[in-house]
């Protein structure tokens, strides 16, 4: 039970936090400015991206292939980079930002709300989604209710943080406010860059041979931005802490000084609160990740070796319907990892335990599903040995004699990917 509910509220939670947090930060600088006007572009950005990503969700399910998931990420998160750093720009570059640029300010304050609200939405909605598609006939079952509670305490335990951060990000002082919400939205850049950089090496815009293996490393720990996020968070309540002791003022009356002095508590308190749910967050981060991955084993991974050009997997070790993983050491050295799964009857689904976008990080069982280790995608088991999106690299092989014979040529030709 506990290993369903932290399945959804991990990713849930860390989706949602990467959103509400820079957000919240921003919504406390703009209330500094014009509050009326910046507070109905803020609510009402959230609100079209909110809706859009609704929209578009609904579409993907209706329509299956009209909606590319690709696609429409790479779209928003292009346009996001342009609108996050036009949006910072005046903050350090422009001395009145009402008057010298309201109107592009204001554009740009528009279009990086819709564009990280509509990401970030699309990513979280997919959670129910998956849950229900992969639940098919038993819609109601308790491994679909506990997932679905796991889902909605995330997000719970997320906007409440998001309050709390933002009341504590109200009563700090403008230059360590500006700081924090920098780093932040300087982490989603470099995100945002990182996926555009994979997708480009997946269409061969770029040429992935020669990025793959300084990207390896950053793709395989892209898991680590969320705790950026957390760690320059805890400077909001570390300053409301240092703050001086408010003195009483020589005007200030003994009723006017006890009002201060309780502003400046309060304050504290937010700061305690901040505190408190960041080092929530964090412990389910990290040990409720730890917990979820601990439980899931990976299939070990069989040592296979070419014969006459062919590597030849008899049948019946495949014909079970689960996942299979096997690694074939190239000419050169490299472990090429490579998958069968048995999709029904006589066709099976064989590829790289790599993919495109999330590289050579590899695929789990969880369900009776297969799912990518890094983004938590779960792949529709018809469309393994399919190209595109987070599928495995479709290899060549052939089903003959009992066996399942995999092409040498074919491994030895992906063996960059495994560097």
């Amino acid at each position: 039970m506990l290993q369903m509910i932290l399945q959804n509220l991990v990713p849930a939670m860390e989706l949602a936090v990467t959103l509400i947090v820079p957000l919240a930060i921003l919504l406390a600088l703009l209330m500094r400015m014009q509050p009326e006007a910046y507070k109905k572009i803020f609510f009402r950005g959230i609100s079209w991206g909110f809706w859009g990503s609704f929209f578009i969700i609904l579409v993907k399910i209706g329509t299956k292939n009209a909606v590319s998931r690709e696609v429409f990420e790479s779209l928003t998160s292009f346009l996001a980079l342009f609108a996050e750093v036009a949006v910072l720009w005046p903050f350090y570059f422009s001395k009145s930002i009402e008057k010298t640029l309201q109107k592009s300010f204001k554009i740009a304050l528009y279009t990086m709300i819709i564009t990280l609200t509509l990401y970030h939405g699309m990513e979280i909605l997919l959670i129910p989604v998956s849950v229900f598609v992969s639940a098919v006939d038993v819609i109601w079952s308790m491994t679909v209710l506990w997932k679905m509670i796991g889902f909605l305490v995330g997000l719970l335990l997320a906007g409440i943080s998001g309050v709390i951060i933002f009341r504590a990000a109200a009563a700090l002082n403008y230059r360590r406010l500006l700081f924090v919400f920098t780093v932040q939205i300087i982490t989603i850049i470099f995100q945002q860059v990182i996926f555009l950089i994979q997708v480009m090496m997946a269409r061969s815009i770029l040429p992935g041979e020669y990025l793959m293996s300084g990207m390896a490393v950053l793709i395989d720990h892209q898991s680590w931005f969320i705790f950026i996020v957390f760690a320059v968070t805890f400077i909001l309540p570390i300053t409301l802490f240092l703050q001086k002791r408010p003195q009483r003022p020589k005007e200030a009356n003994p009723a006017q000084y006890r009002r201060i002095r309780s502003v400046a508590k309060r304050k504290l308190r937010w700061g305690m609160g901040t505190i408190l749910c960041l080092c929530l967050m964090l412990f389910v981060s990290t040990e409720g990740s730890m917990y979820v991955n601990k439980t899931e084993e990976l299939v070990p991974a069989v040592a296979v070796t070419a014969l006459d050009g062919n590597i030849q997997i008899p049948l019946e070790q495949v014909n079970d319907g689960h996942l299979h993983r096997y690694v074939y050491k190239a000419s050169t050295g490299e472990l090429v990892r490579f998958i069968i799964i048995q999709k029904g009857g006589s066709a099976y689904g064989v590829g790289l335990d790599a993919c495109e976008i999330c590289g050579p990080t590899g695929y789990l069982e969880r369900d009776g599903q297969v799912v990518c280790r890094l983004c938590d995608v779960v792949m529709n088991k018809a469309t393994i040995g399919m190209k595109g999106g987070c599928n495995p690299i479709p290899i060549a092989y052939k089903v003959m004699q009992g066996n399942v014979m995999v092409e040498q040529s074919g491994l030895e030709t992906e063996k960059s990917r495994f560097k």
